[in-house]
């Protein structure tokens, strides 16, 4: 326990932080000290020389012993005579007796066992001499408000490191925790920001690293959710027909077919793992719009040369009807929205059918239409075509993994728009795309 306490950053910043608020006050406290002491002896020593002189000329003039003293006993220089050097206890030189013999003041340092400073002069039959007031001592004054400042500055300021240093380490304390618990897993903890300081700076990052674990811990977990879900089909298919090829006795064209049906859900396979990982990664905000200008209809019309081979193997007639409109957004996921949606119309138009793609833009929206001449969609149907992993005709031979709709559809809300369906059996359907201008 001492050793945890000695070690935590709240023992150190206190330690550190009362030693340099004390080393600071006692250089404080000396430079004040030495430089201002020497001008208050300044001041002392003239106000005791001119005392002196002062006491001097008032003998001169007859007066007593008493008055002259009693003139000067209340301030902060007091003068008292005496009959005798032996009575003053100074020790002179020979230059300061001479000095004093010649009526000159003589200004000693130290006096007595008071180590105080003192002026002595010669009367005329006797010595005057000049020391601080004991009572009113400007010296000793000076000291004890220095030593009170400074022991009222360390007090204050002790007081304030303390409550400043737990200030400073809750919040790096608060971190250390989180910490802890997203190394347990726990990617859904937040820490409060409060300020714009390094510490909120720290915070607001910690929080950004767990919003990214959670959407990739949700991307995994949804991911493996959905492959245990989805993907028992057609592997139980492949498991099923590979073990159908062991058999010698079925025919060359048996084998053919099952060899063919193998790799039919094997890319079938491969496109439904591709497409769990990208609407995840839609719906968990991973793949940020990259916003740009670009000709939405010069997109299309790649598109639909890139799916010729699908419409031409089966006949089908198309009508391109595309103003040309400039559209500020995430060229590649809106290409991918119109592959999504004409790969559908083309698997669900009959051979010798029709395929209508019409672009053309409002004051307020941009509209895509796709218009197939299939059998239609039910009214049952329609109201789940956009839901994960729902196909309208659940046979197996119906192309797709029901997630196409799924993700065309995000990404047409991540642009802040929508995509809806009009059908009728025997009539085809029409799928609209309206993105806002």
């Amino acid at each position: 326990m001492k050793n945890k306490i000695f070690h935590s950053i709240y023992t150190k910043f206190l330690v550190t932080f009362l030693g340099v608020l004390f080393f600071s006050s006692t250089l404080t406290f000396g430079v004040i000290y030495w430089s201002q002491l020497g001008s208050i002896l300044d001041q002392i020593r003239v106000e005791l020389v001119n005392q002196a002189q002062a006491v001097q000329n008032l003998n001169h003039e007859n007066l007593s012993d008493d008055a002259i003293t009693g003139l000067y006993a209340q301030g902060i220089v007091v003068s008292r005579i005496y009959d005798s050097l032996d009575e003053v206890g100074a020790v002179l030189s020979e230059d300061e007796r001479e000095k004093l013999e010649k009526g000159e003041i003589v200004y000693l340092i130290a006096y007595q066992a008071h180590d105080l400073p003192m002026a002595l002069g010669k009367l005329t039959d006797g010595y005057v001499v000049s020391m601080p007031n004991l009572e009113k001592n400007q010296i000793a004054g000076f000291i004890n408000l220095q030593r009170t400042t400074m022991l009222v500055t360390l007090l204050i300021g002790s007081v304030l490191i303390v409550i400043a240093v737990a200030m400073i380490a809750k919040p790096i304390k608060a971190v250390s925790e989180a910490t802890k618990k997203v190394a347990d897993g726990d990617f859904d903890i937040r820490l409060a920001v409060r300020g714009k300081d390094e510490l909120a700076v720290l915070a607001r990052n910690f929080n950004i690293m767990t919003a990214a674990l959670s959407r990739n811990d949700y991307i995994h977990r949804d991911f493996v959710s959905n492959v245990s879900h989805e993907f028992k089909t057609p592997i139980a298919s492949i498991k099923g027909f590979g073990k159908l090829l062991k058999d010698p006795d079925i025919t060359e064209i048996q084998r053919q077919e099952y060899i063919d049906i193998i790799v039919d859900e094997s890319d079938r396979l491969w496109k439904l793992s591709a497409n769990v990982l990208k609407l995840s990664e839609l719906e968990n905000g991973v793949l940020g719009l990259k916003k740009e200008a670009f000709a939405l209809d010069e997109s299309i019309r790649r598109v639909v040369l890139l799916l010729q081979e699908k419409w031409e193997a089966k006949n089908i007639d198309l009508d391109i009807q595309l103003d040309e409109i400039s559209y500020k957004g995430d060229q590649e996921l809106m290409a991918q929205v119109i592959i999504n949606l004409l790969t559908n119309a083309i698997h669900h138009t009959p051979i010798n059918g029709e395929i209508g793609i019409d672009l053309h833009a409002t004051a307020k929206e941009i509209v895509i239409k796709i218009v197939d001449t299939g059998k239609g969609i039910t009214k049952e149907d329609q109201e789940k075509i956009f839901d994960r992993f729902y196909k309208a005709d659940q046979s197996r031979s119906t192309p797709g993994t029901g997630l196409g709709l799924t993700i065309s559809q995000r990404i047409v809300s991540l642009h802040s728009g929508t995509i809806t369906v009009e059908s009728a059996l025997g009539k085809g359907s029409t799928f609209f795309v309206r993105l806002p201008q």
